[in-house]
C-alpha cells in the first residue's frame, strides 16, 4: 500500500490508469470502495487516483475531532504531496462535502467538479438519521447488522434491495465492510463532521465547471431538504457553472446500483470541451 504521510498521519492512495487526472474522493465508512464498481472503467479514460480520508479506509485512524475542512486541507496537501497541481474531482456522499471544500477553498486546484448523493448542510431530518446511526455503532459496533440494516434501507433503493444483489447477503457486506473500514469512534466523529457542517458560503465560490448527480430515491442525501438544510437542488442552483442529473429509480448509491450510468455520465462531462 502506497502512503503520504500528513500531519503525522498516513494517508494511503493509489493511481491507475493514464490521461488527465481523477481524484476520487469517497464516503465515510465505506472509503475509496464507493468507486469500486466504477474505478477500473474510469481508469481506461483518465488517470484515477483514489484515497481515503485520514480517519478511514486504509489511513490512519487517529482518534480525534474531524471536519470536512481538515479533510479538505489534508486532500490538498496530499495532491502537492504527489505532484499533482490540477485535477477532477469526483467524488460522492461525505466526500462530497470534502469536494466543495476543496473547490471553494484550492480553487486552483479543480478542473471539473463532480458531486454525487451529497448535502450542502443537513436538515433535521437527515440529522436524526446520523443520530441513530451514532447510538447503533455505539450499541452494536460498525460490524453489527443494526447499523448494517440502518444504512442498506436508507441508502438503497427498495428494488435494489429485493434484486438478487440485494436482501440479506447485501446487509452482511455492509456490516464487513465498515468493519474493515472504520471504528466506532472514527465513524461517530465522521458523523459530527457531516451534521456540523454548512457549505452554503462554500457555493457560489466555486469557480470549476460542476456536475451534481443524485438518485432519484436518495433518502440519505435527497434531492431537496426542508429550509435548514440544503440539498443536491439547492447545490446545483447555487454554483455558478452547475447541472444537475437526477438517475431514474436509483438510491443514495448510484455508483453501485447504476455504475455503467455513473461511467457514461463521468466520462461525458470530463471530457466534454
Amino acid at each position: 500500500m502506497t502512503h503520504v504521510t500528513i500531519n503525522g498521519n498516513r494517508m494511503w492512495y493509489d493511481v491507475k490508469g493514464s490521461g488527465p487526472h481523477v481524484l476520487q474522493i469517497g464516503g465515510a465508512g465505506f472509503a475509496h470502495l464507493n468507486f469500486s464498481r466504477v474505478t477500473d472503467e474510469m481508469a481506461k479514460h483518465f488517470t484515477v487516483i483514489d484515497t481515503d480520508q485520514i480517519g478511514n479506509g486504509y489511513s490512519d485512524k487517529p482518534e480525534r475531532k474531524y471536519t470536512i475542512d481538515s479533510w479538505a486541507d489534508e486532500i490538498a496537501e496530499l495532491l502537492d504531496s504527489i505532484g499533482v497541481e490540477r485535477t477532477h474531482v469526483h467524488s460522492s456522499s461525505t466526500g462530497g462535502m470534502i469536494a466543495i471544500r476543496l473547490a471553494s477553498k484550492y480553487p486552483e486546484t479543480v478542473d471539473r467538479l463532480i458531486l454525487g448523493a451529497t448535502a450542502a448542510k443537513f436538515d433535521f431530518m437527515c440529522k436524526a438519521q446520523f443520530e441513530v446511526r451514532k447510538a447503533l455503532a455505539r450499541a452494536y459496533g460498525v460490524d453489527g447488522e443494526p447499523l448494517a440494516y440502518d444504512l442498506a434501507t436508507i441508502a438503497l433503493s427498495a428494488e435494489y434491495l429485493d434484486s438478487p444483489a440485494g436482501g440479506e447477503q447485501m446487509v452482511k457486506e455492509v456490516a464487513r465492510l465498515l468493519g474493515e473500514m472504520t471504528t466506532v469512534e472514527n465513524w461517530c466523529s465522521a458523523c459530527e463532521a457531516m451534521t456540523e457542517a454548512d457549505l452554503r458560503d462554500d457555493l457560489p465560490k466555486i469557480k470549476a465547471p460542476t456536475l451534481v448527480v443524485c438518485g432519484e430515491l436518495d433518502n440519505n442525501t435527497p434531492l431537496v431538504q426542508a429550509p435548514s438544510g440544503a440539498g443536491m437542488r439547492y447545490i446545483a442552483e447555487h454554483v455558478p457553472n452547475a447541472r444537475l442529473e437526477v438517475i431514474a429509480g436509483a438510491g443514495h448509491t448510484t455508483l453501485l446500483e447504476t455504475p455503467e450510468r455513473m461511467v457514461e455520465l463521468t466520462v461525458e462531462f470530463l471530457t466534454q470541451n
